[in-house]
């Protein structure tokens, strides 16, 4: 059995509907009841390609259960218009909706209230204060310690970094494990800046410059996020490409700059797993399919899951391996349009 079995195994007893329902679950087969059920997909910065992939998985298990697939979102970093579009997809009464929150606080009422009438909510690359049925995501500290370590490797254990950060919670973790392992594991480097911007290309550019000045023996920066990435690593070109620039996340542009070697590297959780997870565990939830053994069973109403952490793993990407990540490639080779719902539009 692996981890993630036993991991809703255990999970199977946080709840489920009334006792009367046990012989329905015992003859259920693993398969959508009502093939009109529809789930959604929410997300901010919508047409970033991160996303292609999470949708991508989102609905190829939508597919294979029977069930409907949506994608969602503002292309906006902006609280207030991203749980607006929340709402409006609440109001559709889903059978599900997999949400990555842009603020960890302010998304949390919205899911609460979600949750209140019924629909399952999962929370996947960022999560909320509130608790979801399930939280799906790359494990965000060895994330931040496995880019401190690279880094210092690269840099012989001793030199000068700096980090951009957001206020995103998945991505907080990353720079906060990262500056604290590079204290704690290697003395000799030092964390010369921590900027704050906010996913902003042309922000992560001014402050590598602004840092440059300050420090011109600036040897790495770390950004959590590709949008920062791509900014400071065109910086670290224009002043001779000696700073290493590490990011996380992908699109054709970094990938570019990785195999042009005009950025060192970009840590990339597996988007598509991530997705498909969210939608198993939406699925579990709305279709009430576990008949755990305990006292839950007489609450009406409540989900039969709770998953607080589910790793969707994650890889490295570099010059080697590059070309293997380039979403439109990917894409062509599946057959498949990005966001496009399930079922596809009859043309």
């Amino acid at each position: 059995m692996t981890g993630i079995s036993r991991a809703l195994v255990v999970a199977a007893a946080i709840g489920v509907g009334a006792p009367s329902f046990a012989a329905e679950v015992q003859n259920r087969q693993f398969r959508g009841s009502d093939p009109s059920d529809t789930y959604y997909m929410v997300t901010f910065v919508s047409g970033v390609e991160y996303w292609v992939a999470a949708f991508e998985g989102f609905k190829d298990a939508a597919k294979q259960l029977g069930v409907k697939a949506v994608y969602s979102g503002t292309p906006e970093y902006d609280l207030n218009k991203q749980m607006t579009v929340f709402d409006q997809v609440v109001s559709k009464k889903p059978a599900g909706i997999a949400l990555s929150p842009v603020d960890q606080a302010g998304c949390s009422e919205g899911v609460k209230a979600a949750e209140a009438k019924g629909i399952p909510v999962v929370n996947f690359a960022s999560t909320t204060d509130s608790v979801p049925v399930a939280y799906v995501t790359s494990d965000n500290v060895k994330e931040g310690q496995f880019a401190a370590r690279t880094l210092a490797r690269e840099l012989g254990g001793k030199g000068k970094v700096m980090v951009t950060r957001n206020t995103q919670s998945n991505h907080q973790r990353r720079v906060d494990t990262f500056v604290e392992t590079m204290k704690k594991e290697f003395p000799n480097i030092q964390v010369v800046a921590d900027v704050l911007t906010q996913q902003d290309t042309n922000k992560a550019y001014t402050a590598v410059l602004t840092v440059l000045q300050k420090h011109p023996d600036l040897g790495a920066v770390f950004s959590p996020e590709g949008p920062s990435g791509r900014g400071a690593a065109t910086a670290a070109v224009e002043k001779g490409g000696k700073v290493k620039v590490l990011t996380c996340d992908m699109d054709a542009a970094i990938l570019q700059m990785i195999e042009e070697g005009k950025m060192f590297g970009s840590i990339q959780p597996n988007a598509y797993v991530q997705g498909y997870l969210s939608m198993l565990a939406l699925f579990l939830a709305h279709e009430k399919l576990l008949d755990p053994l305990n006292a839950v069973a007489s609450t009406p109403g409540a989900f039969v899951i709770g998953l607080p952490y589910v790793d969707n793993g994650l890889d490295l990407i570099s010059k080697d391996n590059a070309k293997y990540f380039y979403t439109d490639k990917w894409l062509q080779r599946r057959g498949s349009k990005a966001f496009e719902p399930w079922p596809a539009p009859r043309s």
